[in-house]
């Protein structure tokens, strides 16, 4: 009787202790996905780095804490099985893009996603369908009906200490552009046999140059300066392609006014022969413009055509030509005329100059080009290249406070016809123009956001040191299994 009493008492421990021990598991397990659970929905981050390289600065966290509007964010990049620099691009921009997403509130969420074209077939059409083509090797920031196309090349900055990451001050200027629902206004200048924007013709319209432009979400309009006493207030650029009569001087003090007074943004694509005027600002502003043709005795001068191509660029690139040089992508002109700094304008320390695109060596500047014929380089009155083909110029209203006030930039070709229809298109045009668009309108909005270094470490180990670091690691590991089963075997005795 006591010996089945013993037994029943021994079953009933045993399954006490069994259902004891599921409920700890049960409870274990409900403890674990409680946990998760919060952190997913409520957790905080904190950046131990260097410098916090790893967080967001003050001003973009300040703006992605006060989105009106979701913002959307796809990385497309095309990745091969062994593709070591795609992966770490992609490393280097999740990390980025996982801090915009956690600043972010839920009324106006930052999300992301990476697609691979060649993988994710479907997902590659609907992103052209809505970005439209060209897509690949690029980040979309969008926000309802406007985005932001970002080629990967501009997150990466070479530098004298190694190689910067752009991506915070890229970012969050697009994200400013997209959510903020402001369109840029963009006034072409008619009335002087200017190329027009709604033209479809070939040699004279420029309505290629405008489709991408409005596809940028960049409102357009034309401008006749005879009719108005001002450049209008919302004017954020002023074109002036290719003026072929002179200018009233009320028409030229309105965009002296509106350069200076204004702190207003003009690009002047030149024809060739007398500036009808304009000569007036651009000396005000440092810079002269020879009534002369770039002609070169390479094979980047296609004398039927009278086209010169250009691929060389200033010692200190300009932001406008980086993803030229990048893909080593060239220029082609029609006939194009220097652009270079005067020497006798009255140049303060408000001015800044900066040439864009050059011509090659072996080119010139033929002030005789009207007689044509064969043209010979003269050293009596011609320019001997590399010469200019556009330059940039810039003032600062000062430095107060320790601000940096921005003032007027006027940005000058010396040729029309590369973004006319027939040129927009070949080559880098399109990429020349639409960079110089963008960094006249958005250089101000970007955020005083510092790069980060792309830091890279490496271990090199010998076959011997290998094996004995994995020797300590595994002994390490060993010693205390051993010292766990002495202890086991201990309590069981």
């Amino acid at each position: 009787m006591s010996s089945g009493g013993k037994s029943d008492d021994f079953k009933s421990a045993s399954r006490a202790r069994k259902i004891n021990l599921w409920l700890q598991i049960i409870f274990g397990i409900i403890l674990y996905l409680g946990l998760n659970f919060m952190a997913a929905r409520h957790y905080v981050r904190w950046d131990f780095s260097e410098n916090r390289r790893n967080s967001l600065s003050p001003e973009s966290a300040a703006y992605v804490k006060n989105l009106a509007a979701p913002v959307e964010i796809y990385a497309i990049i095309s990745q091969g099985t062994n593709d070591r620099e795609s992966a770490s691009i992609i490393r280097d921009l999740r990390s980025v893009f996982k801090q915009y997403a956690y600043l972010s509130k839920k009324s106006a969420p930052v999300t992301f996603e990476f697609v691979n074209p060649h993988l994710e077939n479907k997902k590659a059409e609907e992103l052209a369908a809505r970005f439209g083509s060209d897509l690949e090797d690029c980040v979309v920031v969008a926000s309802g009906s406007r985005y932001k196309r970002i080629p990967i090349l501009e997150f990466y900055n070479s530098s004298s200490s190694g190689r910067d990451f752009m991506a915070e001050a890229l970012l969050s200027s697009a994200i400013l552009n997209v959510a903020s629902g402001k369109e840029p206004h963009i006034y072409f200048l008619k009335g002087h046999g200017e190329l027009n924007y709604k033209s479809t013709n070939i040699s004279y319209g420029l309505s290629e140059f405008a489709n991408a432009l409005s596809a940028r979400n960049y409102k357009l309009s034309e401008l006749d300066l005879s009719e108005l006493r001002e450049v209008p207030k919302d004017c954020d650029l002023l074109i002036i392609a290719g003026s072929k009569a002179a200018f009233l001087p009320r028409e030229i003090d309105a965009i002296r006014k509106y350069l200076l007074n204004s702190n207003g943004r003009v690009a002047v694509f030149l024809d060739m022969g007398p500036l009808h005027g304009l000569e007036e600002i651009l000396f005000e502003w440092g810079i002269m413009s020879d009534d002369m043709l770039i002609l070169d005795s390479s094979g980047d001068y296609e004398s039927g055509g009278g086209d010169l191509i250009a691929r060389s660029f200033p010692q200190k690139p300009h932001p406008i030509t980086k993803y030229l040089i990048e893909t080593d992508m060239p220029v082609q002109f029609g006939s194009v005329r220097p652009v270079r700094p005067d020497m006798g304008s009255p140049i303060d320390d408000t001015l800044k100059l900066s040439p864009v695109i050059l011509s090659g060596k072996s080119s010139w500047g033929e002030k005789s080009y009207a007689k044509g014929g064969m043209q010979r380089y003269d050293s009596d009155v011609d320019l001997r290249g590399p010469l200019p083909l556009a330059m940039v110029a810039s003032r600062t209203g000062g430095g107060d406070l320790g601000l940096n006030i921005p003032g007027g930039k006027l940005l000058v070709f010396g040729d029309e016809n590369f973004i006319a229809n027939r040129w927009f298109n070949r080559l880098g045009n399109s990429k020349m123009a639409l960079n110089a668009v963008n960094w006249m309108l958005e250089e101000d909005n970007m955020l005083n956001i510092p790069p980060r270094a792309v830091r890279t470490y490496s271990i090199t180990l010998s076959r011997n040191e290998v094996f004995s670091l994995a020797l300590r690691f595994f002994g390490f590991a060993f010693a205390i299994l051993l010292v766990g089963i002495i202890v086991s075997f201990m309590r069981r005795r």
